[in-house]
């Protein structure tokens, strides 16, 4: 505790001719976890990247990472390092935040917002439209990304998201307020002609006899367990064989609309609604997964922020 104390912002900014650009590339190393993630964040090669660590390193006197075969871990050392640069960056991102840009001679606010593909596309984006029709004073950038996007590395405003705190490698941020703007679970549908044909099955044990849609590689999707229809009423550790996969939600819910198989979905989504599937074994559906509206510390008192978090859990309110 008492190297906690003595290592603190003034004494790194006394020390001689200290690197704080090797300091940054140290702080998204540690932040992501990986010389190779770090590299494609930085665009540098690792190499490059792992040899300004070692300069780095022989600078400060001592060990910042404990290289281990399955990859890296902060050094005692290296853990209060990561501290004080993490909170030296974002003590300046918060002073130095401006979100101001130039439209039409006018400036206006950005609000850049981060969310998966799908809550975006049938969730969110009406909701967002509607809200700039009456606030022209802002400009939304609504970005659609299905994997866990760090808000503090990407300068993003907002991020929704949903998270599953069983999920080992879902990132906690420190630096940022979470508050549930809704809870959502995947029922299972199928259309009209797949069910004359094929039957309606009454009991999850009869999926076995019927087929089923899923996502194409599902490891990518760090939310939540993605091909749970494909665990139903099978044995642990045992999956369904999907007649159809694919990575997008539009061409899932199409494959049902033509009758290829069950899709499993959440019925709060606009593609469900629109699409005159219709909802078998209503009683069964996936784990409840919450959607977390995350910001960062630095916009807790921001009017636009939370004027616009405030109307966005409203809406859901109503249509959930």
């Amino acid at each position: 505790m008492d190297d906690k104390k003595n290592l603190n912002a003034d004494n790194l900014i006394r020390l001689p001719y200290f690197d704080w650009d090797k300091a940054k590339d140290f702080y998204y190393v540690a932040k992501l976890g990986s010389f190779s993630e770090a590299g494609k964040f930085l665009n540098i090669s690792q190499s490059s990247l792992s040899r300004k660590i070692r300069i780095l390193e022989e600078h400060l006197n001592f060990k910042v990472f404990t290289r281990l075969p399955h990859g890296l871990e902060l050094t005692r050392k290296g853990e209060e390092l990561f501290a004080i640069i993490e909170r030296t960056f974002l003590e300046l991102k918060g002073l130095t935040y401006n979100s101001a840009v130039m439209a039409n001679n006018t400036k206006k606010r950005k609000i850049r917002i981060v969310t998966t593909h799908a809550l975006a596309s049938y969730v969110f984006c009406d909701h967002i439209i509607e809200y700039n029709k009456t606030h022209p004073e802002i400009i939304f950038e609504l970005i659609a990304n299905d994997y866990s996007l760090d808000i503090d590395l990407n300068d993003v405003d907002l991020a929704i998201r949903p998270i599953d705190i069983t999920i080992k490698d879902i990132p906690k941020e420190q630096n940022v307020h979470k508050e549930i703007v809704c809870s959502l679970a995947k029922r299972l549908y199928a259309s009209e002609e797949y069910l004359t044909k094929y039957g309606t099955p009454q009991t999850i044990e009869e999926l076995k006899n019927h087929h089923l849609i899923a996502f194409s590689e599902p490891r990518k999707h760090p939310y939540a367990n993605v091909n749970w229809i494909l665990t139903l009423g099978m044995s642990e550790g045992k999956l369904h064989e999907a007649v159809f996969t694919s990575n997008s939600v539009e061409c899932m819910i199409e494959a049902a609309k033509k009758s290829i198989g069950i899709v499993g979905s959440y019925q709060e989504m606009k593609i469900i609604k629109e699409s005159n599937l219709i909802n078998i074994l209503p009683h069964v559906t996936d784990k409840e997964i919450k959607d977390y509206i995350i910001y960062p510390n630095h916009l807790k008192n921001d009017e636009h922020i939370i004027n616009f978090k405030n109307y966005l859990i409203e809406k859901l309110i109503d249509n959930f």
